[in-house]
């Protein structure tokens, strides 16, 4: 399976090789200051990006891959996820994609979902539930191109299914037997229309990547997907449908919202 490096275009595999990787990549790297470490940023113009992990003395603690993109996507921010992998500097955020008013202290939308976060000390101070925009890339772990609706649909009626086009389940909320996922994960099930798609090419190694502007339910999200995955490139107008995992930045037109009461099955802390 593609991993989250592979769909950017990175070859590196290996401890030591993802070692290598931000030692040369520190150098070109933008500096942010927050509480409890350092973030280096490096953002080429091809869009890739990675997030380098410093405590205060400098040591390394980790390093998270985004894709800079054009999807927008307005969420209110439930709630601050933790895990046990993560270090002081990792996030993640459960919302709700395209909410509506907070109401009596409590959050909705069209649907809950799960994206990590490779900046989450840069918001460690906001109150939640926050509504914002959000931009949020999508790295495929399988996907499949269709070339119209009607294509999709006759694929969706072969197998026995019948989603929408347009459609977004957070299988990492949710497990195939309804049960919930705990601790939750930041992957969904997404088909959408491409609004845009062009191949890119990683500006260390010159590996192409795919990267397409998806609209779907909510919001639009942008995918990125190693070639290896597809038979050909995906184009504006063809239907991209896969399981992906989720990194998601909040814009800094953020505005938040008061705070709330409610929460998806109780996940997540304050």
């Amino acid at each position: 399976m593609p991993s989250q490096f592979s769909a950017l275009g990175f070859e590196a595999t290996s401890g030591e090789e993802l070692a290598a990787l931000a030692t040369k990549v520190a150098e070109r790297a933008e500096s942010i200051f927050v509480e409890g470490g350092e973030y280096l940023c490096w953002s080429p113009a091809s869009g890739e990006q990675l997030w380098l992990q410093l405590k205060r003395n400098g040591d390394a603690m980790g390093m998270t891959p985004h894709f800079a993109g054009k999807g927008r996507l307005r969420a209110a921010i439930e709630a601050r996820l933790a895990r046990e992998v993560h270090t002081p500097l990792d996030g993640t955020f459960l919302a709700w994609a395209n909410p509506g008013p907070v109401a009596n202290g409590e959050v909705s939308g069209e649907y809950p979902f799960v994206f990590d976060t490779p900046d989450a000390a840069v918001h460690a101070a906001l109150p939640l539930p926050a509504v914002v925009d959000v931009q949020v890339a999508a790295f495929a772990q399988n996907a499949t191109l269709y070339a119209s609706d009607a294509d999709y649909v006759a694929a969706q009626q072969a197998q026995g299914m019948s989603f929408p086009v347009q459609s977004f389940i957070p299988s990492g909320l949710v497990s195939p037997s309804g049960e919930p996922v705990s601790p939750p994960e930041s992957h969904a099930l997404i088909s959408g229309h491409i609004v845009e798609a062009e191949e890119r090419h990683n500006a260390i190694t010159g590996n192409p990547f795919f990267w397409a502007l998806v609209d779907t339910v909510g919001g639009t999200y942008d995918a990125i997907i190693d070639p290896s995955l597809l038979d050909h490139r995906p184009s504006a107008g063809n239907i991209l449908s896969g399981w992906f995992w989720l990194s998601g930045r909040i814009l800094p037109t953020a505005a938040a919202a008061a705070p709330g009461k409610k929460r998806w099955w109780g996940w997540g802390k304050r």
